[in-house]
């Protein structure tokens, strides 16, 4: 019994060490191009979702123990998304190209979903399975802005932390990481326009 308690926090541990090590391998790729550090981080990030998937989701609360509906839980992450968008709206229009749009948003919905799924899937069921719900949320964030670290700076990280607790209430909410990667994927398509 023992040896069954001590190994969920050691694969916690480990997809937690994954996660943040793809991140560092990105930073360190950074310099050879943007492009390549985020398809090898994309990489990475898949890996850990297919090779760490083996536990079932857990129930939520919020949907009297089961899932709820994939539509609730869509419009959910887009409300969301609407709500971390709010602090870049009221800024101006980037200068960026809007042809450039289309190519970057399709990167970075692949890499705000896979995100989604090592971060709100792999490592919170891990973590919530162990030591509860509110662990896996703020472990979660924490990852989350720590990934974030070498791309937006220490500046950015309460920001990223707070954006990270958002999504994983979002997923302790609904119980589908589908709403967290909408809302994320929104979240980044909206700052195209307004960072």
């Amino acid at each position: 019994m023992i040896q069954v308690r001590l190994a969920a926090p050691r694969r916690a541990a480990r997809v937690t060490g994954l996660i943040l090590g793809a991140a560092l391998l990105r930073a360190l790729l950074l310099p050879a191009g943007d492009l390549l550090s985020t398809m090898v981080f994309a990489a990475c990030l898949l890996g850990i979702s297919w090779f760490e998937r083996d536990l079932p989701t857990l129930p939520s609360p919020a949907s009297g123990g089961g899932k709820g509906p994939a539509v609730t839980g869509i419009l959910a992450g887009l409300a969301v998304g609407a709500v971390l968008l709010a602090p870049v709206v009221s800024g101006p229009f980037s200068a960026r190209p809007v042809g450039a749009f289309l190519p970057w948003a399709a990167i970075a919905a692949l890499v705000a979903t896979l995100e989604e799924t090592s971060i709100r899937g792999v490592l919170y069921r891990r973590l919530a399975g162990e030591a509860g719900t509110v662990a896996a949320i703020v472990v979660g964030a924490a990852v989350f802005a720590l990934i974030h670290l070498p791309r937006y700076g220490l500046g950015a990280m309460p920001l990223d932390a707070a954006v990270g607790l958002a999504l994983g209430g979002l997923r302790a909410l609904t119980g589908r990481v589908l709403p967290c990667a909408v809302a994320h994927t929104m979240a980044d398509w909206g700052a195209w326009f307004w960072a």
